[in-house]
Order: structure tokens, then C-alpha cells, then sequence
């Protein structure tokens, strides 16, 4: 695999591998090492599937938007038999993005990982981190709230973090909630950072476990935005937010013609077919 990646990439110079006990980060660049010798550190953020798919979501629009280079990749014994692909061409499920202009580094994991791999990930990628001189590391996650369907109104925006970087958080109007526990991936990232020297935060927003969160995701990108200035557009998010909640509404309204039409049934009218 490496020997084809240099032989389609001529102009790579080096390819730096970063192993843990499952997982390997495979940086592909010109220069390895000039993350670390940048005066100001990149803010790296990390996005994983969980609720309402808000990180994976968020870190795709900031790809997207900000034209982020390709830095490398995620090898782990822990993914899925999954392929990702766009517009006919595949790519590793688990990428790093980095831009020189907005001075930030993106990773973006689109399949879910086993359980067990967590600590292992997390170690690798936060190893490399330091070694890179990086400083705040920001995870994304939804709130797992099964009521948030149809709900109206703004996705709140909640974060928790060390006090270092919450300090400069809070100050943005970001709710920090009073009590609580993290799981997945991003505790993982959040206690590897407890144990070193890097701050680490989670933006989190409530979110339905089962359907996409365009809005929740974009309420999560204002706010980064807004601390990192980082000019981010989430008009189309919160059109697609309004689609999605237009269609679940059509499917709520047919459901409820179904049961109703099958309680008829049952009292001796029988029910129409109904097609969506």
C-alpha cells in the first residue's frame, strides 16, 4: 500500500507512520514535521459518527467549505469492512484535512468503530498531536435525545472541557452543562488529553440518535466560527435541517393515518392500501 501511494505520489517525500497496538496514522507530506514548527499550533478538531451523525457532519462542511488539502489517513484493525466513496472515487473512511490559510487540522471518521479500539485511536492520534506541538483539541457530539424530532426553535449548544480552554468558550454564550458523562471516541480523545498537556473540549447539542442533525451540526459550527474565526456558511444545513423535518412531518402524518385507517379495520371497515 505504501510503496503504491509514493510510486502515485512523486512529489511526497515522506510518509511518517504512527502505530499504536491496532491503529497507525499515516501522515503523507512534503514535510512531516512542519505542523510543529508553526509559531502558532493549529486548533485540531476530530469528528466521529454517534447521535444525529454531528461530527461527522460538522468536520464534512469544514472540509467542504474551507477546501482543505488531504493530509493523510487512519489505519485501524478496528474498522469496519466499509467502503467510503465520492462521486466514484474511494477513500479511507477515517481522513486528516489540514488547512495553512484558517490554520486548522480536521479528521473525519465515517464508520463507526468497535468499543474496544477507543483508548488505543485515542493514544495514537493524541501521541502524534503532541508531537506535533499542538494545544487545543475540540471533539463534536450529539446529545442522544429521542424527543428532538419535529422540535422548533434554535439546537442549543453545550461544551465541556478543561478549564484552560472552557475559560475562552464560555465566553461565546456556550452552555456548559452542570453534570454529565461522555462515551465513545471523544472520551477517549478527552481523557488521553487529561493526561497530557493538551486541552481538550466537546461541543455538544441534543440530537436524535436515528436521523441526521443538519441544524445541530450548523448551531456547533456557528460557534466555532464564532471562538476560532473560521468563516463557516450553514444556510444549506439549515435548509436541509427544514427538508428533513418536512419530511419526517409528512411521515408522522401517514402514520398516523395507518393506525387510524387499522383501528377502523379492526371495527369492520377495511383499510385502504396506503404507498409512500
Amino acid at each position: 500500500m505504501v510503496n503504491k501511494m509514493i510510486e502515485e505520489n512523486e512529489d511526497i517525500e515522506c510518509i511518517e507512520h504512527l502505530e499504536g497496538k491496532k491503529s497507525k496514522l499515516i501522515l503523507e507530506d512534503k514535510e512531516c514535521s512542519f505542523l510543529k514548527e508553526k509559531e502558532n499550533p493549529p486548533l485540531f478538531i476530530l469528528g466521529f459518527t454517534g447521535a444525529g451523525l454531528i461530527g461527522t457532519i460538522c468536520t464534512n462542511e469544514l472540509i467542504k467549505q474551507l477546501e482543505m488539502k488531504q493530509l493523510g489517513y487512519v489505519l485501524s484493525e478496528d474498522l469496519p469492512a466499509i467502503t467510503v466513496f465520492y462521486d466514484g472515487i474511494i477513500k479511507h473512511p477515517f481522513r486528516l484535512y489540514y488547512s495553512d490559510e484558517y490554520n486548522l487540522l480536521v479528521s473525519i471518521c465515517e464508520v463507526p468503530f468497535r468499543g474496544t479500539s477507543y483508548t488505543d485511536l485515542a493514544r495514537s492520534l493524541m501521541e502524534w498531536a503532541l508531537e506535533q506541538n499542538l494545544k487545543e483539541i475540540i471533539t463534536l457530539q450529539g446529545l442522544a435525545d429521542r424527543s428532538k424530532l419535529m422540535q422548533e426553535g434554535d439546537s442549543k449548544v453545550f461544551a465541556a472541557g478543561e478549564k484552560a480552554i472552557m475559560d475562552k468558550i464560555t465566553k461565546f454564550e456556550v452552555e456548559k452543562p452542570p453534570k454529565g458523562l461522555i462515551v465513545g471516541a471523544e472520551s477517549a480523545i478527552l481523557n488521553e488529553c487529561l493526561n497530557n498537556r493538551l486541552n481538550g473540549a466537546v461541543f455538544l447539542t441534543p440530537a436524535n440518535p436515528q436521523i441526521p442533525s443538519p441544524e445541530g451540526s450548523a448551531a456547533i459550527l456557528e460557534k466555532i466560527g464564532e471562538i476560532y474565526d473560521v468563516p463557516i456558511d450553514t444556510e444549506d444545513l439549515i435548509e436541509q435541517s427544514n427538508e428533513i423535518k418536512k419530511k419526517l412531518y409528512e411521515l408522522a402524518k401517514k402514520s398516523d393515518k395507518i393506525h387510524q385507517q387499522a383501528q377502523e379495520g379492526e371495527e369492520g371497515t377495511k383499510p385502504e392500501r396506503f404507498y409512500s
